[in-house]
């Protein structure tokens, strides 16, 4: 490049005639002989002349241009490289230099400059969509990064510097982005909506949307639900105290029982405020949770069960007294009919190993408690801290229920009584108090006889009645509770112990255990399963009950005939208040203790405050999620994003059925099964059509029987809840309708389902960076396109692979493909095995490569996409490129895939999420799958042997 100039006086100087100079007619300035002649010019002369000093000056014009261009030419192809080879293509210069990403460590790193590989003769797009997406795009690139070297930091680099983690949070990505503006849009719905009432005439539109707002504003007005109380949960108690008798009794049985000893000295005084939930326990927890959701959704290989352990022979006949059965039963019916799970946990899921997996069966689960997962109940500090929580729950409840104030009233009776016999002056006084109560309840009291346990409640012919017939004693009501909250822990710690294990009990195979309904009436004898199956008035009674863990029955059984009621009863209202505290006000006692609980476990940093508005937009999704969703989809989606969404899965499921017969591993009759299961795929985009979500009239209907008020956000969600219980007992025997969603419109996520054969796209996750129409097609195949060749990958991996075209748990691969299959599926297990994350001292967590094996295999799917849009192309014109971005369509097709990944992680969350997610952390999860995928090594030009394109042998390939 030539150096510039250095200044001189003399080109600063005026351009002038020296007026002491004798002018000479050869260095005369042509100008000055045309405008100061020496004789008067012609007009043929002045006309010429004109035309000289223009076309000199578009001569002067036209030669700075080239010279110009000329000069940045040089200057772009000596920075490229771009010499002599002919190519124009990626030709790295290669400067060595250290990068360190916060999440992933330090590795060495080359510092080129990509170079323009569009082709001159595409078309700009200049529309604001591409400007906005080029900028963008640019924004997020790190480009002094070698794209061969690390990819991720090459595409996300940029982004990572200009962001960071909210103080809340663990971790903050893409996907949080898009939830986050998602929620911006709901927002602006909420504050535009009028908060006067509608008329009897409005519209179905203005009824749905009075609904949206009341529930929100139920939700946010924290002062008046604090005003509230406790009140709406004390209505609850008194309820199921009403049904199944009192937990606050002045002894425990004298009977030899499970509950002799006092169980809160194992673990009593071992938890203090520095104590922080072990990474092991972290993990069993999120395995628990995973493995719940895996069943619907697949992503976990199952293994085939193990033989049982105990048949059903093996049961004991037991029948407790009629009286104690009917009361069990009735209070199981009311609590599970408002979602409260407590003993046994009763689901409506499609028969899967039947012969119609759309017919919606009963299954018969195990009961989970308040803590995440059956390994926290072996942990002593939690035990210490959960056995608080529980005993300042009961004791707020015991000192504010009815129930505790007609035991003052016995109490003052019982006073009184000893004052008259003894003659003392103050009899006067006692009764006077007797009275004020009297007047003040005597509307909702029975005054106050019988005495508890005179009616028969809790007694009978065993150690279940109270032997002091319930009556309280002096004993404050805190230690009372202390005691009482020790033994319902212990109860609860022993259900969880008689448990199967989440990866037996949610393994479709394992857990797929039909009985005939009087069968498993026999096994639980505490239960009238005929009464208690009337409660939720299905409209099928069903044959046949399946059981996901027959050993939990007896299990359940004996602890249950070796309880005393008064725990009984305190476990039920413990599992009542656990399940409601959060919709009371956070200055609620029983809201408080709840938070105690979920901050220790969660690791939240004490004294944390919620963020009410993300909170009320969460329980808008749980209370009226589809109204908000149509309001969504009008103000973010459109009919035609429905359509070219549902046109690139069909691009993707067509290109994949075409490359079957050609998968090595896969033998052809697998191969056949594997195509007609690739057909019977039923994608689905943007928002369910039941209800259907663009007919306000519809959701008028689905939400027609919920009373929504806009003072009462305890009554909004326990209505909802009793609404959607019903709704989902009424399809028992059913076929499910197919026009049904497990997600709502506004959620950010993506689903395949085994049973249903379905991959859903709510609108929610159809927004940038994932998806916009408005995208040249190499930018939405990269993005979204991924994104469903995953969720379609789920139906062909280990876990998928075991449903076939009807959705039915059968076995469908042959004998060798299975195991050639796995061969392959152990590569990637080993790949990603090798792959870590960096924990706060800087020590590397490696990932489980067996854990994630699943959604890694799914991840590859990406390989279906970039075939799918390649064959797009070949049949339309070529598309636009974006301003400013040199790079060709193929080169934007991995950038589009590895924007979506990028993400910021504290050390504790990476280590956390690395040992519990079945998914690979964000980086590994871009650069895993294109280290594989030779599309990827070609567009970019990696060199066989450099870090993007390992050597063969480290790669592995399975679809």
């Amino acid at each position: 490049m030539a150096q510039p100039r250095a200044s001189t006086d003399e080109e600063n100087a005026p351009l002038l005639d020296n007026p002491n100079s004798t002018p000479s007619s050869s260095s005369q300035s042509p100008l000055k002989a045309i405008f100061s002649p020496s004789r008067p010019l012609t007009l043929l002369e002045k006309v010429l002349g004109g035309l000289a000093v223009l076309l000199l000056l578009l001569a002067s014009i036209f030669i700075g241009l080239f010279a110009g261009a000329e000069g940045l030419l040089k200057k772009e192809r000596g920075k490229h490289g771009h010499g002599g080879d002919g190519h124009g293509g990626w030709k790295t210069e290669y400067v060595t230099s250290t990068a360190t990403t916060t999440q992933y460590g330090t590795t060495t790193v080359v510092n080129p400059a990509p170079g323009p590989t569009g082709k001159p003769d595409q078309k700009i797009c200049l529309s604001p969509e591409c400007v906005i997406l080029s900028s963008s795009i640019l924004q997020s690139l790190n480009q002094s990064v070698d794209p061969c070297e690390d990819f991720y930091e090459f595409a996300t680099g940029g982004w990572a510097a200009s962001h960071s983690i909210p103080a809340d949070r663990g971790l903050y990505g893409a996907f949080n982005e898009v939830n986050d503006n998602n929620k911006k849009i709901l927002i602006k719905v909420l504050d535009s909506i009028s908060s006067s009432k509608p008329s009897k005439d409005a519209s179905a539109d203005e009824h749905n949307l009075a609904k949206l707002k009341a529930v929100y504003n139920s939700c946010i007005d924290i002062e008046h639900l604090n005003d509230v109380g406790r009140k709406p949960i004390i209505d609850l108690v008194d309820h199921i105290i009403d049904i199944f008798g009192e937990f606050d009794v002045d002894s425990l049985s004298s009977s030899s029982d499970l509950l002799d000893e006092s169980p809160e000295s194992e673990w009593k005084g071992t938890y203090d405020e520095t104590y922080t939930v072990p990474a092991d326990l972290a993990v069993s927890a999120e395995e628990l949770e995973q493995l719940r959701k895996a069943k619907k959704s697949g992503g976990v290989k199952w293994d085939a069960p193990s033989p049982r352990s105990q048949s059903i022979q093996d049961f004991h006949e037991y029948r407790p007294n009629e009286e104690r059965e009917a009361r069990i039963t009735k209070a199981l019916a009311w609590l599970h009919s408002r979602g409260v799970q407590g003993l046994v946990n009763f689901e409506i899921e499609g028969d899967a190993g039947g012969e119609d997996s759309q017919v919606q069966s009963l299954w018969l689960y195990q009961a989970f408690g308040g803590l995440p997962s059956k390994e926290y109940y072996e942990e002593k500090p939690i035990l210490d801290l959960y056995t608080s929580v529980v005993a300042g729950i009961l004791t707020d409840i015991a000192e504010h229920s009815s129930i505790r104030q007609k035991k003052d009233k016995r109490d003052l009776i019982s006073d009184l009584e000893e004052a008259i016999e003894s003659g003392q002056e103050d009899a006067k006084g006692l009764l006077e108090e007797l009275f004020d109560i009297a007047d003040a309840e005597i509307e909702e009291d029975n005054w106050p006889w019988p005495w508890p346990g005179s009616d028969g409640k809790g007694s009978g012919d065993d150690h279940h009645g109270e032997p002091d017939g319930g009556r309280a004693s002096k004993e404050p009501t805190d230690e009372r509770m202390e005691k009482l909250a020790a033994r319902v822990v212990h109860f609860e710690r022993e259900l969880m112990r008689a448990g199967a294990d989440p990866e037996y009990l949610f393994n479709p195979h394992f857990a797929y255990n039909p009985y005939s309904t009087k069968t498993v009436g026999k096994l639980l004898p505490f239960l009238n399963i005929p009464t208690y199956l009337s409660t939720f008035s299905p409209r099928t009674f069903p044959v046949n009950i399946t059981v996901t863990h027959p050993p939990y029955l007896k299990s359940v059984t004996n602890l249950i005939d070796k309880t005393p009621d008064h725990v009984l009863s305190g476990y039920f209202v413990t599992r009542l208040a656990l399940t409601y505290a959060s919709a009371l006000g956070p200055k609620v006692t029983i809201r408080q203790e709840k938070k105690r609980l979920d901050d220790v476990l969660k690791g939240i940093k004490k004294g944390t405050e919620e963020n009410r508005q993300d909170v009320c937009l969460n329980w808008v999704d749980e209370i009226v999620g589809f109204i908000a969703g149509r309001e969504f989809v009008r103000e973010a989606f459109s009919p035609e994003a429905k359509a070219e969404g549902e046109h690139i899965i069909r691009s993707i499921v067509k290109a994949f059925h075409e490359k079957l017969p050609h998968i090595p591993w896969m033998d052809s009759e697998s191969a056949k099964a594997a195509q007609k299961k690739a057909e019977a795929i039923i994608p689905k985009v943007g928002y369910p059509l039941y209800p259907n979500t663009t007919n306000p009239e519809s959701l008028q209907n689905w939400y027609g029987r919920l009373n929504i008020k806009e003072n009462d956000f305890f009554g909004n969600v326990l209505g909802s809840t009793l609404l959607e219980e019903s709704r989902t007992w009424l399809g028992l025997g059913r076929k499910r309708n197919r026009d049904s969603w497990e997600m709502y419109p506004q959620t950010v996520n993506a689903y395949y389902s085994p049973p249903d054969g379905e991959i859903v796209f709510p609108a929610g996750i159809l927004q940038p960076p994932f998806y916009s129409q408005a995208w040249p097609a190499h930018l939405r195949y990269g993005a979204f396109g991924a994104v469903a060749a995953h969720e379609l990958t789920h139906a062909f991996d280990n876990s998928g692979s075991q449903y076939d075209e009807k959705g039915r748990l059968r076995d469908w691969w042959t004998k060798q493909t299975v195991k050639d299959f796995e061969g392959r599926a152990q590569c990637v297990a080993k790949q990603y095995s090798k792959y870590y994350v960096y924990d706060a001292e800087g020590n590397k967590v490696y990932v489980n490569g067996n854990l994630t094996n699943g959604e890694d295999i799914a991840d590859s799917g990406l390989a279906q996409a970039f075939i799918a849009w390649q064959d797009s192309m070949s049949k339309s014109d070529k598309s636009e490129r974006l301003p400013g971005l040199d790079f060709s369509d193929e080169q934007l097709f991995f950038l589009a895939f590895a924007r979506v990944w990028a993400q910021l992680t504290r050390p504790a969350t990476a280590v956390s999420r690395v040992r519990t997610d079945p998914h690979s952390p964000p980086y590994w999860r871009a650069t895993g799958t294109l280290k594989n995928l030779d599309a990827f090594h070609k567009a970019f030009g990696c060199k066989p042997g450099s870090p993007m394109n390992p050597p063969k042998k480290d790669q592995c390939e399975l679809w």
